[in-house]
């Protein structure tokens, strides 16, 4: 178990190799986290055994659907835009037979793409999927059930759900996302069975998700891209245009936002260098730290699109919510507690402004060339694994002795800059210095330096960017349109 190691000292890493294409998400398998899963654009998931004295390949890969995945472990499954979730079954596989077998189960009561997958606390063969298709559907492959098949399984609304994830210890409470932003806490008991309409479609809860700025006379509610859970009941939503924000369970209102203003020794971040973004691809955090759980603290981490990882140390909730307080509608018009209250850190609610704690960054992980869309942090080991626009993997240590690694790599204390003057294009290779023979696409990376260019000096600040004066949907999803899960026995990992 590891307490301040992921807070000090030098970073080191491990780069992993085996995908030929962007790497969407990852996924630790649950109790010890033995098993790192990744899955890509190349439609594969592959499985890394950490308990290996030096991994730096794949020890299986399996086939996912035919566009790009996210997957699930143990039993893992995988899904992606062509609407299916396709089951496995990899406790068969054996080092002599590194390439899996083909699905076992097959999903197709989706009509759009997956946007998230999420297991039941405690029963391995229950799960719900959520689509851009509007609906979350509860599947339970149990012998003798029917969930999955019936429309008692299926909760629908007209905006696009992008995510869902059931309380890691109350089996019936689930939270969810959408595109219109709303985030929600739902009860199971309510949102399925055998009414006609389920009540309220399920909503124990409404949290709210409208923020404002006192430049601008109205609130908006940016698009949230998904939501997961700490051991402790807190959760975490990312949200397009905006930063990730802490609730806790009963609580309407937010605890606290995660901000990049700062760097990790308190001072702030300088101008003419980027901060932590969320704008361009779909992010998504996890939560971690199991030696802080004792004292209430966990960590929270998220990929950035300023080829960073961030990592925040969550206080208590009850340091949380005495931080938090309540400002009057006059005195936000007023400008009162200005130092405070001109960064966007608050959320309007009728008549009033409340105010969140800002939780500064605590570290930045550094070592790609381009945004980073997924960051995991180890339930056990002071591990920390990155992904995103590049076709490898890095693991990141803050020790140089590691169960799963030796030789490691110093991190680099910088972060490539993006090259100045026109915008690159997708046939430029001179705009980036990225060696050919470390087997990374150029000409995806030149993609995605394009719109980090176009709109990165905005959002990078803190500032709201209007979606629409951004980039479109479609590419707003490349290179990040899934996520993967492990199940059961533990903790549902994000």
């Amino acid at each position: 178990m590891f307490d301040v190691d992921l807070l000090h000292g030098n970073w080191l890493n491990r780069k992993l190799i085996g995908h030929t294409s962007c790497v969407n998400d990852l996924a630790f398998s649950s109790g010890e986290g033995r098993w790192l899963v990744s899955a890509g654009d190349d439609h594969a998931v592959k499985l890394w055994d950490l308990h290996k004295e030096d991994v730096t390949s794949p020890s299986f890969s399996f086939s996912g659907p035919s566009h790009d995945i996210l997957s699930h472990i143990r039993p893992h499954l995988s899904g992606g835009a062509d609407s299916t979730i396709l089951k496995y079954d990899w406790t068969r596989h054996t080092t002599n037979k590194p390439e899996g077998d083909g699905p076992t189960e097959t999903y197709a009561q989706h009509s759009d793409c997956i946007r998230d997958v999420s297991c039941h606390p405690y029963q391995d063969e229950v799960f719900m999927s959520a689509s851009a298709d509007g609906c979350i559907m509860l599947h339970d492959g149990r012998a003798g059930s029917h969930m999955t098949r019936s429309a008692q399984s299926t909760l629908e609304q007209a905006a696009e759900f992008s995510g869902v994830s059931f309380h890691p210890r109350t089996e019936h409470l689930f939270a969810t996302s959408d595109v219109r932003g709303n985030v929600r806490l739902r009860d199971t008991r309510m949102a399925f069975g055998p009414l006609h309409q389920p009540t309220k479609k399920g909503i124990a809860l409404k949290y709210v998700s409208r923020i404002t700025r006192r430049s601008v006379a109205a609130y908006i509610r940016p698009e949230a891209s998904s939501v997961t859970w700490d051991a402790d009941g807190k959760f975490g939503d990312q949200d397009l245009n905006w930063l990730p924000t802490i609730y806790s369970l009963s609580d309407p209102y937010p605890v606290a936002v995660c901000s990049g203003r700062n760097l990790p020794d308190g001072t702030p971040s300088p101008t003419n260098v980027g901060t932590f973004s969320d704008s361009i691809t779909m992010k998504r955090g996890s939560f971690g730290g199991s030696a802080q759980i004792t004292r209430g603290e966990t960590y929270y981490s998220s990929g950035s699109e300023d080829f960073r990882g961030y990592l925040w140390q969550i206080p208590s909730l009850t340091t949380l919510e005495n931080e938090r307080h309540v400002i009057s509608a006059d005195d936000w018009s007023n400008g009162a507690e200005n130092d405070i209250l001109s960064t966007p850190i608050t959320r309007l609610c009728g008549r009033f402004i409340f105010h969140y704690l800002p939780l500064y960054t605590s570290t930045i992980v550094q070592g790609h060339l381009s945004i980073v869309n997924c960051t995991l942090i180890h339930p056990v080991f002071p591990l920390i694994a990155t992904a995103g626009i590049e076709r490898h993997v890095l693991l990141h240590s803050p020790t140089p002795d590691t169960r799963w690694g030796s030789n490691l790599s110093l991190t680099p204390t910088t972060t490539r800059s993006l090259p100045s003057g026109a915008l690159p294009t997708t046939t430029d290779q001179s705009v980036i210095a990225v060696d050919e023979s470390l087997g990374e696409d150029v000409h995806t990376i030149a993609f995605f330096d394009k719109y980090v260019s176009s709109v990165g000096s905005c959002v990078s600040r803190g500032h709201r960017v209007d979606k629409r004066q951004t980039i479109p949907q479609k590419i707003a999803g490349r290179g990040r349109k899934g996520c993967i899960y492990s199940t059961a026995t533990g903790d549902a990992i994000r």
